[in-house]
């Protein structure tokens, strides 16, 4: 009795490969992503401790008597930026929207540079074997087109009639 069984199609190497491809560059994103998230917080952290050195909010904080140093880091991790912005509105007044506005642009600088880091970690090595791939096919010579046949051999409306002796 023969079995109606087909056999499996082929299947190319790299089709093989898709899945474990897949999951290592999900990984590998996920790592970039939490260095990028990292990177952001450092960043963040970094401008709020500019902004209190520049303008000394220690100042405004009578009942501290530390070192401005120690004022420094711990309100940098503490205070959010609108509680840092109120403390430069008692100190400057009108003047603190455009300090607020220079403070928000070179945060979001800082931000985009780490983002754009951070997608080029992702996008280089996706994009090398790519186009080492695409290189090779393209030096690789490809065979000659087939040469086209008249369509008066082939159409069947130019052939004789069949004899039906």
């Amino acid at each position: 009795m023969l079995s109606s069984h087909t056999p499996a199609p082929q299947t190319s190497p790299l089709a093989r490969w898709k899945p474990v491809l897949i999951v290592l560059f999900t990984v590998y994103a996920g790592v970039l992503a939490w260095h990028a998230y990292e990177r952001v917080n450092e960043v963040s952290l970094a401008a709020r401790v500019r902004l209190i050195r520049e303008h000394q909010l220690w100042e405004l904080q009578p009942d501290f008597h530390g070192n401005p140093e120690n004022w420094t880091q711990l309100a940098a991790r503490l205070l959010n930026n609108s509680q840092l912005m109120a403390r430069i509105k008692t100190k400057y007044g009108p003047v603190a929207e455009q300090i607020e506005l220079d403070y928000r642009r070179d945060v979001a600088i800082a931000h985009a540079e780490v983002f754009v880091t951070a997608m080029f970690a992702f996008a280089l090595p996706l994009c090398v074997p790519l186009g080492l791939v695409l290189l090779r096919q393209r030096r690789r010579p490809s065979a000659p087109p087939p040469k086209p046949t008249p369509a008066s051999i082939d159409d069947p409306r130019y052939k004789p009639p069949p004899d039906n002796d």
